[in-house]
């Protein structure tokens, strides 16, 4: 009797711990699935601390090789400058040594074509020997000042003078090189400035390359033309036009990486104008080139200045 009233106070007259159907577990399944629950929560977290490892190991990884490559960047910048360096102790070496002799050949050269009686054929191989030797000098000259530019080693002298006198120099300092390729320098000066503050040893030799190279690039019977303007107060323009060949590719004219990486190599001429171009940077102008319409080409000098007018 005891019993049955004991069966009877279970849930629903069904004895606990038995399923509907008599079976015993029938909470097992829930169990089940807050075990894999469970563990699927502690594989996430194992796996995102997996995860953050695998991150800081990497970093660490990219950290090392970026320190690796910074130290050996720093040995390649370090050979670059000693390498630079000695070639500019070079340069400066071979030039002295050039000079001296090439400067007494040029001095026996002219006593001999101012001073003596020659032949039509003597006159000709000394005036042969006078050009050589002047063309050497020019390229030791180019080569010295280059090695200076790229070594930040080339200095500034600031004065007044006459904008007047260093167009005049510099067209006579080309005149034998325009006269020996019958070609006529036309110079057209403005009124002012009269007076300017500049380096007038650099823009000499800015306004010599750039004339040489229009001169190189003219033929017989033409002419380079130079003319300077006050472009605003301050600024001085200096256009230099030649009758020349069209130039099909305006950008590489100046860039001697370019012209040497695609295996053309730059002229005594256009090495002038490649360092005219530097050091019209170093003055803090621009120069641009252009073709002309007809034939030929322009370069537009533009620098500041100031002095009287400017």
């Amino acid at each position: 009797m005891t019993r049955k009233i004991q069966d009877q106070r279970s849930e629903g007259g069904k004895l606990s711990g038995f399923s509907s159907e008599g079976k015993p577990g029938s909470h097992r399944p829930m169990q089940e699935d807050q075990s894999k629950s469970k563990v699927a929560e502690v594989a996430h977290a194992i796996g995102g601390q997996a995860g953050i490892t695998t991150d800081l190991n990497d970093r660490e990884h990219l950290i090392e090789e970026l320190k690796h490559r910074t130290a050996a960047l720093e040995v390649a910048n370090k050979e670059l400058r000693r390498v630079s360096h000695y070639r500019t102790l070079f340069l400066g070496r071979m030039s002295h040594e050039l000079r001296t002799p090439l400067t007494s050949i040029l001095g026996f050269t002219e006593i001999l074509l101012d001073h003596e009686q020659l032949s039509d054929t003597q006159r000709r191989f000394c005036q042969k020997i006078q050009d050589s030797g002047l063309q050497l000098q020019a390229s030791l000259d180019q080569l010295v000042d280059l090695s200076h530019i790229e070594a930040g080693r080339t200095e500034l002298f600031l004065q007044e003078f006459s904008l007047r006198e260093a167009v005049r120099d510099s067209c006579a300092a080309v005149a034998r090189l325009a006269d020996r390729h019958e070609v006529r320098i036309d110079c057209e000066l403005a009124p002012e400035p009269t007076t300017i503050v500049s380096d007038m040893g650099r823009l000499r030799q800015i306004l010599y390359s750039f004339l040489a190279w229009g001169v190189s690039r003219s033929s017989a019977g033409q002419s380079v033309n130079l003319r300077t303007w006050l472009a605003r107060p301050g600024s001085l323009n200096i256009s230099l036009d030649d009758a020349g060949a069209r130039i099909e590719d305006l950008a590489r004219a100046f860039d001697p990486e370019e012209r040497t990486g695609s295996g053309e190599l730059p002229n005594l001429d256009e090495l002038g104008v490649i360092i005219g171009r530097r050091l019209v940077d170093m003055l803090g102008g621009t120069v641009t080139l252009e073709n002309l319409e007809t034939a030929g080409a322009r370069v537009t000098i533009e620098l500041p200045i100031s002095g009287e007018g400017a």
